[in-house]
């Protein structure tokens, strides 16, 4: 009996361990699943983020990062002897991916990013240090340079870009709106400057026959490839039919490829304006393009998807939609006085998601705006077409309090909502950005300036 009592013991005593490591298993499974699947919030003060946050850097879907100073609303560095000590805060959209780390600047600073990097600018006039880092924040290389050394100021840049294999590319148009790019190898260990490219622009012309002739636009660089666009009109003023002459280049900036978009204005559709936007889906691999229009004497817009073929090198239609305009009458999207000459939709992308926005007037894409806002998925199919202020990336927080219009209907749908709206009773906030993926998660960054918590919220909210 005692050896049967002695093993029911040992029995026992194994089951509650068991037990006990089951259900802390158990435990920290759902610790973990509530970590990823449920809110995120973090908060950092001038005391755990050693100042005052007065910048903010939005790297896209590489991430965002904040920058603090010891001092509140301090300027940039003027010369050597303005240093400006940065403190900053790397976070990836989903906060899974973090680093904090420290720089010093004496000039402009701004980042920017790619798939494998982060990249710090230290601009002074015409003078630029760039720092190339890996995403913990430990720094790879850095070069200096003088755009004035090879004739070059400012006001001629008019974008950066930051490729895959840690090159700075420099766009720039001349007084003839020529195109004209500008390189250098951050990651090299050797001395070479800013150098101009000897770009091969392609000796064919499908758009020859056309009446009225753009010059080359860079359109984007993505994936490790340069696209080229030049537009082809029938006539000088309100053409009737348009199209695109697009050009690949690689890394090397090798021509490999070109295709032909061509006219993409349905019958008895008239252009409104000379100009149109178009832009590269890299997720679909596909082309949007989009413009305003006159439809049966009313003004509207338009826009259309087409896809890369394999057999020939024009491209293939996918979808076209036309909107008419909603009240044009009270919000002025348009206007028909002869005088006026609308800008063009603009266009951008979230994962397969299309986002069209007809602006009322020419704003910037990153302003707080009337627009009308239109959202395609990758079927085609419209799942929103609507009157809105701003967009997905920006919030005026005082429009969204009262909102007596309506015309922040998409986030009043958001969990985000009810986050913000504890908010409109308080008078030191601003919204720094708001986000939703392609996948539905949100994100928001609140700064509440009241001088007792100067702190950076961000909330995560996962797809519901």
């Amino acid at each position: 009996m005692a050896l049967i009592f002695k093993f029911d013991a040992v029995n026992y005593l194994a089951m509650a361990v068991f037990q006990r490591v089951f259900i802390f298993g158990i435990l920290f499974i759902l610790f973990g699943l509530n970590q990823t699947l449920g809110q995120s919030k973090i908060i950092l003060d001038k005391q755990s983020a050693g100042g005052y946050c007065n910048n903010y850097f939005d790297l896209g879907e590489h991430g965002f990062a904040l920058i603090f100073n010891k001092s509140k609303d301090v300027d940039e560095g003027t010369d050597k002897e303005s240093n400006l000590q940065n403190n900053i805060y790397y976070y990836s959209k989903d906060l899974l991916k973090r680093a904090n780390f420290k720089l010093t600047s004496n000039g402009q600073f701004t980042m920017y990013a790619s798939k494998n990097n982060l990249f710090v600018v230290d601009r002074l006039s015409t003078k630029y240090v760039v720092k190339v880092l890996d995403y913990s924040g430990r720094e790879i290389s850095s070069k200096k340079f003088d755009i004035a050394e090879i004739g070059l100021n400012q006001d001629l840049i008019h974008r950066i870009h930051f490729t895959d294999l840690g090159r700075m590319v420099f766009e720039i148009y001349d007084g003839l709106e020529q195109l004209h790019v500008f390189q250098i190898d951050l990651k090299s260990s050797q001395d070479a400057g800013l150098k101009e490219v000897d770009l091969q622009l392609p000796s064919n012309n499908p758009l020859e026959s056309m009446n009225f002739q753009g010059n080359w636009k860079l359109i984007t660089q993505t994936s490790g490839f340069y696209i080229l666009a030049k537009k082809g009109s029938n006539a000088d003023f309100d053409p009737n039919a348009i199209a695109y002459h697009i050009a690949f280049y690689d890394e090397e900036f090798n021509l490999f490829r070109e295709l032909l978009l061509d006219n993409f204005l349905m019958k008895d559709i008239q252009m409104l304006g000379k100009e149109a936007s178009i832009s590269l889906n890299p997720v679909l691999q596909s082309f949007v393009v989009s413009c305003n229009i006159l439809k049966a004497g009313k003004p509207a817009f338009m826009a259309a998807e087409y896809a890369m073929s394999a057999d020939n090198n024009v491209l293939r239609l996918k979808w076209y939609k036309e909107f008419d305009l909603i009240n044009n009458q009270k919000y002025q999207f348009i206007l028909q006085d002869g005088i006026s000459v609308p800008a063009p939709p603009i266009i951008s992308h979230r994962g397969p998601k299309t986002y069209v926005s007809l602006y009322k007037g020419r704003l910037n894409v990153n302003e707080e705006g009337l627009n009308q806002m239109v959202i395609i998925d990758a079927e085609g199919k419209t799942t929103m077409n609507a009157v809105q202020m701003g967009n997905f990336e920006q919030l005026n927080l005082d429009g969204f309090c009262v909102d007596n219009d309506n015309l922040y209907s998409r986030i009043k749908t958001m969990q985000v909502a009810a986050v913000l709206k504890p908010f409109c009773e308080s008078q030191y906030v601003n919204v720094v950005d708001l986000d939703l993926d392609a996948y539905g998660n949100e994100l928001v960054i609140i700064l509440n300036y009241e001088i007792k918590k100067d702190q950076i919220i961000i909330h995560r909210f996962p797809k519901k």
